[in-house]
């Protein structure tokens, strides 16, 4: 679950993803959470969102994120409906993109898979 949150003292907005640690361990996630974690701690990339800091309690582990409205494909798509092969071939690009960040800080996101 990820909600928008706003610091006291400065009034700065974040969004604030909340992940259950018994869900990730049913789920066996711990690995994929830890990897995502560490991924937006150490990539400084325009296609990757910044992560600020991240705690836990007994229950949830929280990551304080950049916060971007509107700032994924979901909505987009919900938005828009269909997109113009323009617009397309913009947002493969962008994809290919944010992949190639995170590749070269040698992970892989487990949806990326060998079409060849």
């Amino acid at each position: 679950m990820v909600r928008i949150c706003r610091e006291k003292t400065t009034g700065s907005v974040y969004a604030m993803k909340k992940l259950k640690k018994s869900e990730m361990l049913r789920r066996g996630q711990v690995e994929h959470v830890k990897a995502e974690r560490y991924l937006l701690a150490e990539v400084d990339s325009n296609c990757i969102v910044k992560l600020y800091c991240s705690f836990q309690d007994n229950e949830f582990l929280y990551l304080i994120m950049e916060y971007l409205p509107g700032g994924d494909m979901m909505t987009l798509l919900m938005r828009k409906d269909t997109l113009t092969e323009d617009e397309a071939r913009f947002y493969v690009a962008e994809t290919v993109l944010a992949i190639e960040s995170i590749h070269k800080h040698n992970y892989i996101h487990r949806f990326v898979v060998d079409c060849a």
